[in-house]
Formats: structure tokens, C-alpha cells, sequence
């Protein structure tokens, strides 16, 4: 079967070619550790704008930002044209991850240190609604 170039697969056939191309990491955590810190973490060190913990994996923000980013990342691999998608993902969620707001804003890396400390984040509180507020 020819296609044109402006044709589009059947979905069924996206779907079956997802499937068919395994993740290059098996998790988020072999991402972590195998892709963005490389890449994206060489200058934490002394950096004062710049927060990072090495127990990223204690922050269910970090956890959940980082999983997008993996599968779109993973994604973007087989499709040329979701990759510059994949960059902008990255524009938004980097600054707000990595950010001295973010969610490792408690974590601090001593100067020269890699290991860095982890500081557990703290629980907002939150008081349940009047009864009938939902009604």
C-alpha cells in the first residue's frame, strides 16, 4: 500500500507501530538517571536558581512531571514532527521542576556535594467542606 505524503496512517495502524517500537527506558527512573540528568542537570552543582534532589522520586510533583516527560519524550522518538512538541513540554515543565519554587525548593545541594539533602515536603493542610457545600 502507497500513501501520499500528507496522508495520514489509519488509526489502528498508529496504534499497532506504537506497540511494535519498545521504550528505549523501561521507567521513569532509567530515564532520570539515563537521559535528563545527563542532560539537562550539569550545572546544579553551586547553581542558587537551580534546585534539585537526588530523591526526586520522594516528590509526587517531580514524579508526575518527570513520568510526562518521559512518555512524551519516549513518544516523540518514532514521530519527527512531536519532537519540537516534545522541547516545549520541556520549556514549560523545567523551570517549574527545577525551579527554587518548585517542588525540591526544600532540598539543598551543598556547595561541591552532588549528593545533596533531601527534605520531605510538607502536607498542606486542608479543612473538609460544610456539609451541603457540594449540593
Amino acid at each position: 500500500m502507497t500513501r501520499s505524503v500528507v496522508e495520514d496512517p489509519p488509526a489502528g495502524e498508529l496504534a499497532e507501530e506504537r506497540q511494535a517500537q519498545p521504550p528505549l527506558y523501561p521507567s521513569v527512573e532509567a530515564w532520570v538517571g539515563g537521559y535528563f540528568t545527563p542532560m539537562f542537570l550539569h550545572r546544579v552543582p553551586g547553581n542558587q536558581r537551580i534546585r534539585w534532589c537526588p530523591q526526586w522520586w520522594q516528590h509526587a510533583e517531580a514524579i508526575a512531571r518527570l513520568t510526562l516527560l518521559w512518555n512524551t519524550w519516549e513518544g516523540a522518538r518514532w514521530e519527527p514532527a512531536a519532537k519540537s512538541g516534545w522541547w516545549l513540554d520541556l520549556d514549560h515543565h523545567l523551570p517549574i521542576l527545577l525551579g527554587i519554587d518548585g517542588p525540591f525548593r526544600n532540598c539543598r545541594h551543598p556547595e561541591g556535594n552532588r549528593a545533596g539533602k533531601h527534605e520531605s515536603p510538607a502536607d498542606a493542610a486542608i479543612d473538609p467542606a460544610p456539609d451541603g457545600w457540594w449540593d
